[in-house]
């Protein structure tokens, strides 16, 4: 795959032929195959699901990949896909040559995507149509699908541009007046990635990013209430959708608690280092999944009590990869700062994410004493993101 720039869509004229050459797409072919990034987060995930759904309403042939389990967090809408006999494959994958087209969601880069041998393989045969859909922008981005059938905007979620495709294709009612687009599952998987991914809008910075987060929440909520059932026990407002993908397990809690308790603080961001042993210990005992779930979480919980910054680095164990994982979040009240400059300033290749939010990872025989790089590297984040009051 040749490398270029991710961009956003200049004009809404393009942006609709954009949507029109993805809805061919998904009229014309038969079988699709959804890939998202290594260690999905809520936005991934739910944007998978979201992306499924919408293809099953033209009954179509779709399998998930997943390089691995995800959270239980999730179980809702990993429901949801067996319901519809959406298949999800965990790590292998029989048959890649059979599928027509493939969409990418979610991930800056390609280099992200959560893949295998033979996923490599399909993804560079030129034969096979690439759809991407994408919500990340930062200088280091890349596209992983075809461009003229890649739906990139600056948006708080990749199912906010899923939300957008599908309003677009809603009003298009003479060639698809048989399609009921707003179903109540559809509607919860987009609103899982909405809601999650800013935090239910806190995470937010510009005045573009509040007010189509306001607006796309708010059909999709209110879709979610028409749709459920009085009185069911299921998912009825964006509301409860957020307490149940913020909830942590026992064990979840557990780690959470023990993570916390290396917490250091600096002058405008608190961090966690989570040194070589510790890290081989913590995944022996947890898990990839939980680890990586718990640390955003962290990160977040830092930059909360910080009211600027929050960094939570750690060791990925030796039996997945040679790196160490940086995971840096804004707090709701350190708006001023686009985080993805601070992937530019330090010169990082390996990373990406958006304003509120990044992570990039370094190969361990490149940090020869943690303890001084982290030193170091909180002191230039610092005056990268210094509050210019």
């Amino acid at each position: 795959m040749e490398e270029q720039n991710k961009t956003e869509i200049a004009t809404i004229a393009e942006k609709n032929r954009v949507v029109n050459r993805i809805r061919d797409v998904i009229v014309e072919q038969d079988s699709f195959l959804l890939l998202g990034h290594k260690d999905p987060d809520t936005d991934c995930i739910a944007s998978l699901v979201a992306f499924a759904l919408l293809l099953r309403k033209f009954h179509k042939e779709i399998t998930i990949y997943l390089a691995g389990s995800v959270m239980a967090q999730f179980s809702y809408l990993l429901a949801i896909c067996k319901y519809n006999g959406i298949s999800i494959e965990y790590g292998g994958l029989s048959g890649a040559a059979s599928f027509s087209a493939v969409v990418v969601l979610d991930t800056p880069k390609p280099g992200m995507i959560a893949m295998n041998e033979e996923i490599t393989a399909l993804l560079r045969d030129k034969n096979v149509r690439k759809i991407e859909i994408d919500h990340h922008l930062a200088a280091d981005s890349e596209y992983a699908g075809d461009q003229a059938y890649s739906l990139i905007a600056e948006a708080s979620s990749t199912c906010e541009l899923i939300g957008y495709l599908l309003l677009k294709l809603a009003k298009q009612q003479e060639r698809f007046k048989s399609i009921d687009f707003f179903t109540r599952n559809l509607a919860l998987a987009i609103l899982t990635g909405i809601v999650g991914d800013s935090q239910m809008g806190k995470y937010l910075k510009t005045r573009r990013e509040k007010f189509y987060y306001r607006i796309f929440s708010e059909i999709f909520d209110q879709l979610l209430v028409e749709k459920t059932e009085k009185n069911s026990k299921n998912l009825s407002s964006m509301e409860a959708v957020f307490d149940v993908i913020r909830n942590f397990s026992v064990q979840e809690k557990h780690c959470f608690e023990g993570i916390m308790g290396l917490k250091n603080t600096g002058k405008s961001i608190y961090y966690i280092c989570i040194d070589r042993a510790k890290s081989a210990e913590l995944f022996k005992t947890y898990g990839t999944e939980l680890i990586v779930n718990v640390s955003k979480a962290a990160a977040d919980t830092l930059a909360e009590d910080c009211g600027k910054l929050g960094l939570v680095v750690y060791y990925d164990a030796p039996s997945l990869s040679d790196f160490i994982q940086f995971r840096l979040r804004r707090s709701a009240r350190f708006l001023h700062v686009d985080l993805r400059s601070v992937l530019t300033e330090l010169e990082i290749k390996n990373g990406g994410g958006h304003p509120g939010a990044i992570g990039f990872r370094l190969p361990k025989d490149e940090v020869k004493n943690i303890a001084a790089y982290m030193a170091d590297l909180v002191g230039r984040i610092e005056t990268i993101a210094k509050d210019p009051s």
